[in-house]
């Protein structure tokens, strides 16, 4: 069976194996890294920087067995960074860190101010658009400048960052979110066994009856054969009054028919009443 590169390399390491015919299998195996230019000792640093060969025994990579111990390299270097030991030599390392009162007032002038609600670059942008763009459309507000329009939106939302959102919806005063509609109100958190599922123990009012699916069922049932029962009923009132009026008509047909017949007999009688008698006898 033929050696892999990793047992070649450790053979030739030892004195017992062939750098020709490592170089040969290596070039057969990785052509793409070795040539045929390619000497020995490239070959082995190409390998070894491609983690195809390393430096063990047997094929199995040694380690170091003394490993740096990283929790203590970094409380010595954290106790060295928050401050030295001898406070007497080198005083308190902690206390180049305060800033004096002067300086202090001077960042306090020079930064920006965020808690500022009437700087409209501390409202949220979307809300600001959307309450201009409402303020825009409503028509007291036809004659107003940019400025003004900006000065409204600016007012209102100091007072409730979600006026735009409670007061207004697309564009449109009065008509924003509301709680005080069924199914609504304020929100309550999820209590009991099953609260993690976000639902908890639902609780209903006395006013509504627990119903299950069966009852549901049955009463949707009832109701349909209700209406069925109810539309057989005209159905056949209906079929029964079609077959009264067609016997109804059938018989009055009947007595024109007899009537007409009677009136031909009639006749009948009389022309043969009318007819001369024959007195020369045949």
């Amino acid at each position: 069976m033929e050696k892999t590169l990793q047992q070649q390399y450790i053979l030739i390491k030892e004195g017992k194996g062939n750098k020709d015919y490592f170089l040969k299998s290596a070039r057969r195996v990785f052509p793409e890294f070795i040539s045929p230019l390619t000497d020995y000792n490239t070959a082995v640093t190409i390998l070894k920087h491609k983690s195809i060969l390393s430096e063990g025994v047997g094929g199995i990579v040694t380690q170091n067995s003394n490993k740096p111990n990283w929790f203590k390299i970094f409380n010595t270097n954290l106790k060295e960074a928050v401050g030295v030991k001898d406070t007497k030599e080198y005083g308190d390392q902690n206390s180049f860190e305060k800033i004096d009162k002067e300086t202090a007032e001077t960042l306090k002038k020079a930064n920006y101010d965020n808690a500022n609600s009437k700087n409209i670059d501390n409202v949220y942008g979307q809300s600001f658009l959307m309450g201009y763009y409402t303020e825009m459309k409503d028509p007291k507000n036809a004659n107003k400048t940019v400025d003004e329009l900006k000065a409204i939106v600016l007012k209102n939302m100091a007072k409730d960052v979600n006026y735009y959102h409670t007061e207004t919806s697309f564009g449109v005063k009065g008509i924003g979110y509301t709680k005080d509609a069924p199914g609504l109100g304020e929100p309550e958190a999820p209590k009991g066994k099953y609260k993690s599922s976000g639902y908890g123990d639902l609780k209903l009012k006395e006013s509504i009856k627990r119903k299950s699916l069966l009852e549901l069922m049955s009463e949707d049932e009832l109701e349909e054969e209700d209406v069925i029962s109810e539309r057989t009923k005209q159905e056949i009132d209906a079929e029964k009054k079609d077959v009264g009026d067609e016997i109804k008509a059938k018989e009055d047909r009947k007595k024109e028919i007899d009537a007409a017949i009677a009136a031909l007999k009639g006749r009948q009688g009389q022309i043969n009443s009318e007819k001369p008698t024959d007195t020369t006898g045949a």
